[in-house]
């Protein structure tokens, strides 16, 4: 799944630190006391460079000896007295997983076979279902299924809990390695137990991987002289694809009397995709902050000038919801603020952060959030989400819970009939006026 990184070293600066590369699970002849004792030094290293970034190890560096203590003895334990054994790597990157996994849904443990893959940009699956997950609550939770991809088709929704992959139960896993598990070759088949809330029983789907092409950006002229866009998909071809829209429907006669954006079940992006797609709207204006921890400076992303097409002062709704996050949500955060855009539908994810990749002595590494989104009027996006001025109606509830999600025509969708009322009377502007700054 796509997430806001910053750059991460090379391969070669990587080697210049020294890191050794063991891939998991990879056989010896016999397992020597140093080793083991090697491997929780790497936990260590670990744990200090979490605890760095949350302030603890220079608040109370011997009461953080004495956890890490705590832990070591954990591990001796587990190793020793477990039911089945478990091998000291297993051991030591179960425990690295669960500690990264307790952070945020973007936060991760890569092995050393993982990490390696990531620098050479090696990717080994050549088709997916075309989901994007996160963890909630303990649950693997999808945020949002690619329109016409397989698991959209198999009737996956935002918001479902994935129970078991093909009869096993989901656990101890980052979002990262569950999102790796929808991925593989064409043609691969997935029995899926869902729950979902509403229905007391768990659904079972099946989904099929294939080559995923995700749709592009399509629009509809509507009654009246007002305009529909649907924006599926954060890639740099979507959002070359919005230009080339935008540039059309300037030039449209007679001229459109408002727009329609639909941000929704939008989930992939990155924070350069977001800004590229601001800039179409706000020129060099400020799209996001991302803020980290004190002492860290706080970084700005403002748009480009030469890259603005719509003119200031056309009516403009976006719709989002449950399946809104990235770089959609900071699209839907900068057109609020600076283009006066009105957001309807429900509450975005809450998924925008940059991450940083953070390489251990053993050539693993952790993959973890250093700061958070906030839109340009100081509000958090990371964590929180965005809540928009206007409640989408909700929809009569599925009964069956199996069926495809119903591809509505503009024209009969709610949330599109409530924006065009909202375009038609006006209120665009009065509701963008309550929109203050926390």
């Amino acid at each position: 799944m796509p997430v806001m990184h910053q750059n991460r070293g090379s391969p070669a600066a990587n080697h210049r630190r020294g890191s050794r590369v063991r891939p998991f699970g990879a056989k010896t002849c016999q397992t020597s006391p140093g080793w083991f004792s090697y491997q929780i030094s790497s936990v260590f290293l670990a744990l200090f460079l979490v605890a760095s970034w949350t302030g603890v190890v220079a608040a109370a560096p011997a009461q953080d000896y004495e956890s890490l203590r705590l832990i070591t003895e954990a591990m001796h334990e587990i190793s020793q007295k477990y039911v089945w054994k478990k091998g000291e790597e297993e051991i030591i990157y179960g425990s690295l997983r669960g500690l990264m996994n307790s952070l945020d849904p973007d936060s991760s443990f890569l092995t050393p076979q993982e990490y390696q893959q990531v620098l050479s940009g090696h990717k080994d699956h050549l088709a997916e279902a075309g989901v994007d997950l996160v963890y909630k609550d303990t649950l693997l939770t999808v945020v949002a299924a690619v329109e016409g991809g397989p698991a959209w088709r198999a009737g996956l929704r935002p918001g479902d809990h994935i129970l078991k992959i093909n009869g096993h139960l989901v656990r101890n896993l980052t979002t990262q390695e569950a999102n790796r598990r929808f991925q593989g070759k064409a043609g691969t088949t997935l029995d899926l137990q869902v729950l979902r809330n509403g229905l007391v029983k768990p659904l079972d789907l099946k989904v099929t991987l294939e080559p995923l092409a995700p749709g592009g950006v399509t629009y509809k002229i509507l009654k009246d002289s007002y305009v529909y866009i649907r924006m599926p998909c954060f890639t740099p071809e979507t959002v070359t694809q919005l230009a080339t829209t935008l540039k059309q429907l300037q030039r449209h006669q007679p001229a459109l009397k408002g727009y329609i954006l639909d941000l929704r079940n939008n989930a992939r992006g990155n924070i350069d995709l977001a800004v590229r797609g601001a800039s179409l709207f706000i020129g060099d204006k400020e799209v996001l902050t991302a803020r980290g921890r004190p002492p860290e400076p706080s970084q700005v992303f403002t748009g480009r000038a030469k890259s603005e097409i719509f003119k200031p002062g056309q009516p403009l709704v976006a719709l989002v919801d449950g399946g809104t996050a990235r770089a959609s949500e900071a699209l839907a955060g900068a057109l609020r603020d600076q283009y006066g855009a009105v957001l309807l539908g429900s509450k975005t994810v809450g998924l925008c952060g940059l991450t940083k990749t953070l390489p251990l002595q053993d050539g693993s590494a952790l993959v973890m959030t250093v700061a958070q989104c906030y839109t340009p009027k100081g509000q958090k996006i990371h964590g929180k989400g965005l809540e928009p001025e206007v409640a989408g109606k909700t929809p009569a509830a599925s009964t069956s819970g199996v069926t495809t999600p119903p591809k509505l025509s503009p024209e009969q969708d709610p949330w599109v009939n409530q924006a065009l009322e909202i375009l038609k009377t006006g209120k665009p502007q009065k509701v963008a006026e309550k929109v203050k700054k926390p």
